[in-house]
């Protein structure tokens, strides 16, 4: 039996085995593959447009929603909030909000160190999340807003 790490009683405790760590290959292979119908594919995207927004401004543009545009300037506090979590790791799936289909939330995780698969519910607390919306009249997700909080679906103007 695995031990307790804090005094709570043991149905309290997270299970000893809710992860199942891999390889990165493996972690590659459950990636999305590149497509503006899928909100983790577009939340990496922009994630990763993230590391240089000088260089991929024309894309970081094209991924958010036209209401959002004004209010991320140049990116570069969105770059900034990304760099400050530490060892930082993303869902591998998008988060619905409740009786709302056409919103999404990616989870940013801080250290994350290696990749893992977590086999059992288990609340995994999230650094950050990239807030998404499917906008019917572009066919695809489109980042609505990022940072420490989601948005509520009202919040978010989607289809």
């Amino acid at each position: 039996m695995e031990p307790m790490t804090t005094n709570q009683h043991p149905d309290d405790q997270a299970p000893a085995e809710w992860r199942r760590f891999g390889v990165d290959d493996e972690a590659e292979q459950a990636l999305p593959e590149p497509s503006f119908q899928d909100p983790v594919a577009v939340g990496l995207l922009f994630c990763n447009a993230l590391s240089d927004p000088a260089e991929y401004q024309v894309a970081l543009r094209r991924v958010v929603t036209p209401e959002s545009l004004p209010a991320w300037g140049d990116f570069s506090d969105a770059a900034q909030f990304l760099a400050s979590i530490p060892d930082r790791g993303f869902g591998s799936m998008a988060n619905r909000a409740l009786g709302d289909d056409g919103v999404a939330y990616l989870k940013i995780l801080s250290g994350v160190t290696q990749s893992f698969q977590v086999l059992e519910d288990q609340v995994v607390m999230a650094a950050g999340f990239v807030t998404l919306a499917w906008r019917p009249e572009f066919g695809e997700w489109r980042v609505h807003a990022f940072g420490g909080d989601t948005l509520r679906p009202e919040e978010v103007p989607h289809g």
